[in-house]
This record gives structure tokens, sequence and C-alpha cells, in this order.
């Protein structure tokens, strides 16, 4: 009798260890992990605050450098008129390269990340780092490349071949 009441009791004192065990152990691996999560974020808050002019937020070139499951809140900045192709493309490799920080931080540890961030992570280092060319926006314009002033009323480049629609958006273009 004495023996299965020691057994029953060393079990028990066991699984208190056990749980006690494991209680320390995650709360050991959230300490490790919370600087982890913060400094990611951080960095794709950064990214995610770099503005592509001419280029509207929903692009999936721009959209998809960030982390997590928040979307950029504006369009773009439509009136950055004087927004060169050089400009572009420097906005979009910054806006890569702090994306890429974080997403090396997410697959350098990936014990502390979901499975959500290590894929946004991986199409992150997948995207292209530089852009090779940008169009630029254009006005409305004929067909055979008059400039008519008139675009818009009915009738305009009727004797140019119609019109070609305006873009007020730029387009990346990557290697």
């Amino acid at each position: 009798m004495h023996v299965g009441l020691g057994v029953v009791t060393l079990a028990l004192l066991v699984g208190l260890g056990s749980c006690a065990w494991g209680s320390w152990t995650d709360e050991q691996h959230e300490a490790a992990c919370n600087p982890l999560r913060s400094k990611a974020r951080r960095l794709s808050d950064k990214a995610q605050a770099v503005r592509v002019p001419l280029v509207p937020a929903i692009d999936p070139s721009v959209v998809h450098l960030q982390l997590g499951p928040d979307f950029p809140d504006g369009l773009g900045d439509i009136d950055a008129t004087s927004a060169t192709e050089s400009d572009i493309a420097a906005a979009y490799s910054e806006k890569r390269d702090l994306a890429g920080q974080a997403a090396q931080v997410v697959l350098d540890h990936r014990e502390c990340f979901s499975d959500l961030y290590i894929g946004q992570a991986s199409r992150i280092r997948q995207a292209p780092s530089e852009v090779s060319r940008v169009v630029m926006p254009a006005p409305p314009h004929c067909l055979d490349g008059w400039p008519s002033t008139s675009i818009g009323p009915q009738g305009a480049c009727s004797h140019h071949g119609g019109v070609v629609p305006g873009s007020q958006w730029a387009t990346l273009l990557f290697a």
C-alpha cells in the first residue's frame, strides 16, 4: 500500500515539475522572441511609411513589401508630379531594403513567427531589389501622337485615329 502511494506521489510530482518546466520554457521563448518581433514590425512599419511617388500603394509590387495583415492607407502620392523616374526607383529601393531587413529577421528566427509572417518574409526576399525601368504617367493623346487640346469633348481626335487614354500612375518594370 505504501509503495502504491509513493508511486502516485512521485508521478504527481513529476507531472507538476513537467508543467512548471513547460511554463518556464514558454516564458523564456516569449522573452527571447518579443524583441525580435518588435524589431521586424518596426522595420516593416518603416517600409510601409515609404511612399513610392506616382505608384498606387495597392500596386502588387509595392503592397507586398510589408509584414502582417495591415495594408497601406493611402493610394500613393498622386500630387508628386515633379517626381522623376530616378525618384520613383530610389523610393522603391528604399522600401524594398527596409522590408528586406524585416524579412531577414523573420527568416533568421522562424521559431518566433507564425507561418503567415514566414510566408510573407519569403515573398519579400524574392521581390526584386531594384527597378529596371519606370514608365511615367502619360496624358491622354491622339492615337497618331497628335497632342490635341480638346481631348474630352465628343469628336476629339476624330481625324487622328481616336483617343488613347492617359494614366495617372507610373508603372514599375523589373528585369
